[in-house]
């Protein structure tokens, strides 16, 4: 019985549709101090799904090239934003899907240079509301 948990567990987190940052785009940049909107996008789901939270964070490639870094793999860095997640659908604007806009200021503080700009995503999914928690990111440039 176990068993078959962790499959049906693994198996919805498969439908699950994370969200990904479609503005800024990769290789954007941004400056510290600035006023900076991430519009973040979700995917239809297959499933049943309930959208919960994200994180957006900003982490520095300082020692290795950023197109070699795992978004989130060593934590996200400098935390920009924490934030319920319900994306909407724009009437005027259908073709953009389901998204929403998060609007932050980029701390003074931070390291100048190549980037990663993540977004953690946590959504329920499945009949039986099975965790799915996943991390994406871009490269931008802080200058």
């Amino acid at each position: 019985m176990r068993t078959f948990i962790v499959i049906a567990s693994l198996a919805a987190s498969a439908f699950a549709q994370l969200a990904s940052i479609v503005s800024p785009t990769n290789g954007s940049t941004i400056t510290p101090g600035s006023q900076l909107i991430v519009d973040v996008h979700q995917d239809e789901s297959a499933t049943d799904d309930v959208q919960i939270a994200i994180v957006l964070g900003l982490a520095s490639c300082l020692n290795t090239p950023c197109t070699d870094v795992v978004p989130g793999q060593s934590g996200v860095g400098t935390i920009l934003l924490k934030s319920l997640f319900d994306p909407q659908r724009d009437p005027s604007l259908p073709q953009e899907g389901l998204h929403q806009n998060f609007t932050m200021v980029v701390p003074d503080n931070v390291l100048t240079g190549p980037s990663i700009l993540s977004l953690t995503h946590l959504q329920m999914v499945g009949a039986n509301k099975n965790a799915a928690l996943g991390t994406t990111g871009i490269i931008v440039n802080v200058a």
